[in-house]
């Protein structure tokens, strides 16, 4: 199978002295790099910084159907793309479901992870349904839901822009495409490849994720060997756009502490 990935973008680090390494960031379903856009900066104090849209977004590879390691081949293969033969992975629902199964298979390549506001398995039931659903009438029925679990209540009330540019992102999404990347996460459980990551862990969770609540997070925790786990306070399911610069610090605090 082709490589699903499109537009990778790279900002290169702001340090004089150089980068202390590459991150890649793995979106989750539906969104675009532009849900890293108020990470990145405080990133790029210290790392150059790769992110690109998956396969769920459009282009050939989102009108077949794909599994979750070739998600994780498109990761490996972008950091071909740039150079990198080891980066620290940062990924958040499916991309957070896509780092950890990077992490169990090459850890060679992988110096940390950063799981964020992902589970280890996901209902199968509830992705079957919202998969036909997205097959038969399109992206738009979601959509309401959607971004009640993106968003916490008081964060749409207060950011109104920000929730109305993720339902432009979100009604964006190619159904096809949805509707595949939803197959793999009705099918995908790396419950198994837990005990058996070895490079450091950090798990984020967002306190009022509704879509893969705090103890989803808590059992990868539990289970991958010395995690670590942080919650954002009052962040719904996309805890990097509501507290873009808490993320970014974490994550980043997180890759200087284990430099390869």
């Amino acid at each position: 199978m082709s490589s699903g990935y499109t537009g990778v973008l790279v900002t290169r680090t702001t340090d004089p002295s150089g980068a202390a390494g590459t991150i890649v960031l793995v979106n989750s379903l539906a969104t675009t790099t532009a849900m890293w856009d108020d990470v990145v900066p405080t990133l790029a104090e210290r790392f150059d910084v790769v992110r690109f849209d998956q396969r769920d977004r459009g282009g050939p590879a989102a009108h077949e159907p794909f599994t979750l390691d070739d998600l994780v081949d498109d990761v490996f293969a972008v950091l071909d793309e740039v150079g990198a033969e080891r980066a620290h992975v940062a990924g958040i629902s499916l991309g957070g479901l896509v780092a950890l199964r990077a992490a169990s298979r090459r850890p060679d390549r992988v110096a940390t992870l950063a799981a964020m506001c992902c589970a280890a398995r996901f209902s199968r039931d509830v992705w079957v349904e919202r998969s036909r659903l997205v097959r038969e009438d399109g992206v738009a029925p979601i959509v309401p839901g959607v971004l009640d679990r993106w968003f916490a209540q008081e964060f749409q009330q207060r950011r109104p822009e920000v929730v109305a540019r993720y339902r432009e992102m979100l009604e964006g999404t190619e159904a096809t495409g949805y509707a595949f990347a939803g197959d793999v996460l009705a099918a995908a459980d790396v419950t198994g490849d837990l005990g058996s990551i070895t490079v450091p862990t950090l798990v984020v969770s967002g306190e009022a994720d509704t879509a893969n609540p705090v103890a989803d997070q808590e059992l990868i925790a539990r289970a991958v060997p010395g995690a670590r786990h942080e919650v954002v306070r009052g962040a719904g399911h996309l805890a990097p756009v509501a507290e873009p610069e808490l993320v970014a610090r974490l994550v980043s605090d997180h890759a200087a502490a284990h430099r390869p």
